[in-house]
C-alpha cells in the first residue's frame, strides 16, 4: 500500500503542487494508452485522445473515488472492435450513448455495489482472456499488418507473419526509403480522400424500402435533382484522386523500373489494378451511376488497401516493435530512481518515433486529420427505429456491464493503494455514465476506470480529484496545438505497447493464486479465457458465470454423510455431517441414517456442517425418535444445530439424546 499520503498534512498550496506533478505524470500515461486503444478498436486514434479528454475533465470533477483515473482502456477494445466491424464506426457513439444512459440509471438507483458481486475467478479470467485477444491482434498490427478479427485465426498466422516479417529485406539506400515513405504517405491520403467520397455518395442515395426498379429510378432522380452541387462536388473530388494517381502512376513506374526487385514488381502491380478500377469510379459518377458507383468504390478502396501493402516493410515495423517493447521492459531496470516517474510508454514512443524520422522509414503511421473536428460524429438517432435497434442497445448495455464491473473494481485496487477517501460506487458509476454520455455524443471511445493511469496518479503524489482533471486538460492542449507530432508516430509502436499491454493481462501467476482456493476456480477461469478466445468475449463472461453459479449449487447441494462405528462396546458411534444438508441432499442422509444398527448409541456431530434446511432437520428428528423407540440412543445437539438453520430450537427436540454424553 503506498502510504505517501497517510503520515503527514500537506497545506493547499502543497497539495495543489502535489496534483499539478501527478497531473503531468498521469497525462504522459494516457497519451500513448489513449492512442493504442484506439488503434486496437479499430478507430482514428483522436477518438481515444477525445475520450481521455472527457474522462479527465467531465468524470474527474464528478467521480466517486477521486484518485481513479479514467480513460480508454483495453479491457473494452475488444467489444469496441467487434462493434465497429458489425455496426460501423458512424454507430459507435450512438452505442456508447445508450451505455451511459444505462450506467446513469444505475448509479441512479444505487445499483453500484452489485457490480462487486462477480467471482474473481470470472473477473481474472475475462482480462486475462481479453489479454490474450489484445495480444493476438495488436501482434499483427505491430508488423503493419491487418488482423483478421478471429483470435484463433490470428494466433495461427502469428508464425507466417513472424517469419514473413524477418525474411524480409530492409531498404539499404536512403534514396529509396525517402522516396517509399513519400509515397506510402501521399496514398495513405488519397485512399482516405477515396473513403469519404464512398461515405458521401451512399449518403446522397435514398432510403429505399420499394421493390419496383422503375420507382427506385424515380426516387433516386428526385433525390439528385434536389442536390445537385453536391453531386457535381463530388465528381470534382474524384476526378482529382484520378489525376494524383495517373501523376503517381507516371512517377512511381519511373522509380520502381530502375530498381527492378519484386518489391518494385509488387508496387506496380498493384498501383496498375488500383489504376484501372479507379477508372470505373469515375465513368460511374460522370453517368450519375450511384449504385454502381458505390459497389465500384469498394472495389477500388480494396485495390488502395492492396497497394499499400506492397508499400510497407513488415520487417522494420517488426523489429521497431521489438524496440518499442524493450524500452519499456528495460527503462524501469536501468535508470535512476528519479527518473522512474517518466512512464516508460512514453519514452518508448519518443525513442522509436525519432528513429523512424531520422531514418526516414517506409513505415505506417498515425493518421490524424488537418481538422479534429471532422472526427467528431454526433449520434444517429434515426438508427434507433430502425431493424438494427435490438443490436445497438444489446451492444450498449454489454459496453455497460463490463464497462461498470471493470470500473468499480478498478476503483477497489485504487483504494487498496492509498488511505485517503474511499470510493463512493454508486457515485463513481453515476459519473462514468455521464462521461460516457458526452463520449457518445461526439463518437469517441467509451470509457472506463484504469488502474494503470490511478496508480500512476498516486505513485506521483496525486491527492485529490484535481490531478485526474488536470490530465485531462494537457491532453487537450496537446492534440489542439501538438497534432502534427502525432503523425509522426509508427503505428508499429503503439501496437508494441498493446502487445506487451496483453503479455501482462495474461498473468499467469493468476493461476497459481486461483489453486489455492481449489480447482474449481481454476476451472472457471480457465473456460471464460478459452470462450471468450474462441467464441466472444460477452459468451465468455456468461459461461463463467454460469460455472460460478453451477459451483455455488454445488457447493450447497454437497453433503458427505461419515459414520464410524465403535471400537468396543458401549461407546457410542460418531455420525459426522459436513458441507450442505439441503432437500437435494436427502436422500444420502437417509442412507446414512439407514446404516446405524438398531439399539446402538448414536453421536451426531455437525461442526463440520455449512448449512442445513428444515427438510434434514424434520428427517433427522422423526429418525432419533424411531430409533430411540428401537432401543438406541441418540445425542443430537438442537441448540448447536439450529445455528446451522438460524432458528430457534423447539423445545421438545432439545431432550433428545440426554442420554448420551
Amino acid at each position: 500500500m503506498n502510504k505517501s499520503n497517510e503520515t503527514k498534512t500537506t497545506t493547499i498550496p502543497e497539495s495543489i503542487g502535489n496534483d499539478l506533478l501527478a497531473s503531468i505524470v498521469v497525462f504522459l500515461v494516457a497519451l500513448p494508452l489513449c492512442m493504442g486503444v484506439a488503434i486496437a478498436s479499430g478507430v482514428p486514434v483522436v477518438l481515444g485522445l477525445f475520450t481521455g479528454v472527457i474522462a479527465g475533465i467531465v468524470v474527474g470533477s464528478l467521480a466517486g473515488c477521486p484518485l481513479q483515473v479514467s480513460g480508454p482502456a483495453a479491457g473494452l477494445a475488444v467489444i469496441v472492435y467487434d462493434i465497429v466491424q458489425r455496426f460501423g464506426v458512424e454507430q459507435l457513439g450512438l452505442i456508447v450513448l445508450i451505455a451511459g444512459i444505462a450506467q446513469t440509471i444505475a448509479g441512479s438507483f444505487r445499483l453500484g455495489q452489485w457490480f462487486r458481486a462477480v467471482s474473481p475467478a470470472v473477473i481474472k479470467g475475462m482480462l486475462a482472456g481479453i489479454g490474450v485477444l489484445i495480444f493476438a491482434s495488436q501482434f499483427h498490427v505491430m508488423l503493419d499488418s491487418k488482423p483478421t478479427g478471429n483470435a484463433i485465426t490470428d494466433i495461427a498466422t502469428m508464425p507466417a507473419s513472424i517469419q514473413k516479417a524477418f525474411t524480409e529485406r530492409g531498404f539499404a539506400k536512403r534514396d529509396q526509403r525517402e522516396f517509399r515513405l513519400e509515397h506510402l504517405r501521399i496514398v495513405g491520403k488519397l485512399r482516405r480522400e477515396q473513403a469519404e467520397i464512398h461515405h458521401a455518395v451512399v449518403d446522397l442515395l435514398p432510403v429505399l424500402d420499394i421493390s419496383e426498379a422503375d420507382q427506385a429510378a424515380v426516387a433516386l432522380k428526385e433525390r439528385l435533382e434536389e442536390k445537385p452541387e453536391k453531386l457535381k462536388s463530388l465528381v470534382s473530388q474524384q476526378q482529382e484522386i484520378a489525376a494524383t494517381l495517373a501523376d503517381i502512376n507516371v512517377i512511381v513506374r519511373g522509380f520502381e523500373t530502375e530498381t527492378n526487385d519484386k518489391r518494385s514488381q509488387a508496387i506496380i502491380e498493384a498501383l496498375t489494378a488500383t489504376d484501372e478500377k479507379m477508372g470505373d469510379v469515375v465513368a460511374d459518377l460522370n453517368e450519375k451511376n450511384l449504385l454502381e458507383s458505390v459497389e465500384s468504390q469498394a472495389g477500388v478502396l480494396e485495390a488502395f488497401d492492396v497497394y499499400l501493402a506492397s508499400l510497407k516493410n513488415h520487417g522494420l515495423a517488426a523489429q521497431l516493435g521489438l524496440l518499442t517493447i524493450a524500452i519499456i521492459v528495460l527503462w524501469p531496470l536501468l535508470v535512476f530512481k528519479r527518473l522512474k516517474i517518466v512512464p516508460a510508454p512514453l519514452v518508448a514512443i519518443v525513442v522509436v518515433t525519432a528513429v523512424a524520422y531520422f531514418l526516414s522509414l517506409p513505415l505506417v503511421y498515425v493518421d490524424v486529420p488537418t481538422s479534429l473536428l471532422v472526427e467528431i460524429q454526433m449520434p444517429d438517432f434515426g438508427s434507433l427505429w430502425s431493424e438494427s435497434f435490438s443490436g445497438l442497445v444489446q451492444a450498449g448495455l454489454v459496453l455497460a456491464a463490463v464497462g461498470s464491473a471493470e470500473t468499480l473494481l478498478c476503483a477497489t485496487a485504487t483504494d487498496q493503494l492509498h488511505t485517503g477517501p474511499r470510493t463512493k460506487y454508486n457515485k463513481e458509476l453515476f459519473a462514468q455514465g455521464i462521461g460516457n454520455v458526452c463520449c457518445g455524443m461526439v463518437g469517441a471511445l467509451p470509457m472506463t476506470g484504469v488502474i494503470v493511469r490511478s496508480n500512476a496518479n498516486i505513485n506521483a503524489g496525486g491527492t485529490t480529484r484535481l490531478s485526474a482533471i488536470l490530465h485531462g486538460f494537457w491532453l487537450l492542449l496537446f492534440i489542439a496545438v501538438m497534432t502534427p507530432i502525432l503523425r509522426l508516430i509508427p503505428t508499429s509502436a503503439l501496437a508494441a505497447i498493446l502487445v506487451y499491454t496483453g503479455y501482462k493481462l495474461m498473468n499467469p501467476q493468476e493461476v497459481r493464486e486461483l489453486k489455492e482456493f481449489g480447482s474449481g476456480e481454476v476451472a472457471i477461469f480457465s473456460i471464460t479465457v478459452l470462450t471468450i478466445v474462441g467464441l466472444d468475449l460477452l459468451t465468455g463472461i456468461a459461461a463463467g458465470f454460469a460455472l460460478a453459479t453451477i459451483k455455488l449449487l454445488y457447493r450447497f447441494s454437497r453433503l458427505r454423510v461419515d459414520l464410524e462405528l465403535p471400537t468396543r462396546e458401549g461407546l457410542p458411534a460418531a455420525l459426522t455431517l459436513s458441507g450442505s444438508a439441503t432437500f437435494l441432499g436427502l436422500p444420502m442422509l437417509a442412507n446414512g441414517l439407514e446404516d446405524i444398527p438398531e439399539a446402538l448409541p448414536v453421536k451426531v456431530e455437525f461442526h463440520k456442517l455449512d448449512y442445513i434446511d428444515h427438510a434434514c432437520i424434520d428427517h433427522l428428528q422423526r429418525w432419533a425418535e424411531q430409533h430411540e423407540a428401537t432401543g438406541g440412543a441418540v445425542h443430537i445437539n438442537w441448540d448447536s444445530l439450529s445455528d446451522k438453520y438460524n432458528e430457534p430450537a423447539p423445545a421438545e427436540r432439545t431432550a433428545i439424546g440426554a442420554e448420551v454424553d
